[in-house]
């Protein structure tokens, strides 16, 4: 790929008002931050607006990148995977109609995507894989004793949480981030994983249990 998401639409610390692609100014900034990811996009469809992508670029690169990289085999991977989306994005931008949200369009793709690297590797037996085995669902609890903000907060904590993460099956984990990551409902995630809402639900509880588990020390 001769360029990149982020050579496109992330400024160098050299770019000037005058550059092809324009940081927002002062008066477009708050009339884009204001629109929705849906709308963004269809600025950036409809009058090819490369500020209302960079808004929307800017709402989703970490998040994305967060998901995919701890899905990947490594660095490489996941970048790899993080661009071959965007690009997606970029390609199907005059296809898109909001039947669906954003977030979910934008997350579908990324799971689309590493389930191909999955399957050409041979890995997707790894998706099957709940190690839900002699568990029952009913008796775990949905909450988490430790919030999102905490772990942030708390690099200690957040590093013990990407630890135990990575220990997951793949479907477990998938959901989680899904969940973490975009806030994407379980109605949402049923349907891109093409799982049903009780299968989905099962294993959000279920990773959900385990981190709790080996997280109990953070009470």
């Amino acid at each position: 790929m001769s360029a990149t998401i982020s050579t496109i639409f992330e400024p160098s610390p050299g770019l000037t008002a005058t550059s092809e692609v324009d940081a927002p100014t002062e008066a477009t900034a708050p009339r884009l931050d204001a629109l929705s990811d849906e709308e963004l996009l269809a600025c950036y469809a409809d009058a090819n607006d490369q500020v209302a992508f960079q808004t929307l670029y800017a709402r989703y690169r970490d998040r994305l990148h967060r998901f995919v990289r701890r899905l990947s085999r490594d660095a490489h991977e996941a970048e790899e995977v993080f661009q071959e989306t965007w690009m997606a994005v970029i390609r199907g931008k005059v296809k898109y109609h909001p039947s669906a949200r954003f977030a979910a369009y934008l997350f579908s793709i990324a799971h689309r995507r590493l389930a191909d690297r999955w399957r050409r590797l041979k890995r997707s037996s790894a998706l099957q894989s709940d190690g839900e085995e002699g568990c029952d669902p009913d008796e775990v609890a949905d909450d988490f004793t430790v919030t999102p903000e905490e772990w942030t907060q708390h690099a200690q904590l957040r590093n013990a949480l990407l630890t135990e993460l990575g220990k997951l099956p793949v479907s477990q984990r998938e959901v989680f981030l899904m969940k973490a990551e975009a806030d994407l409902s379980l109605e949402e995630i049923a349907a891109i994983m093409g799982a049903t809402l009780e299968a989905t639900k099962s294993r959000l509880r279920y990773a959900l249990a385990r981190l709790r588990a080996a997280l109990r020390t953070w009470k």
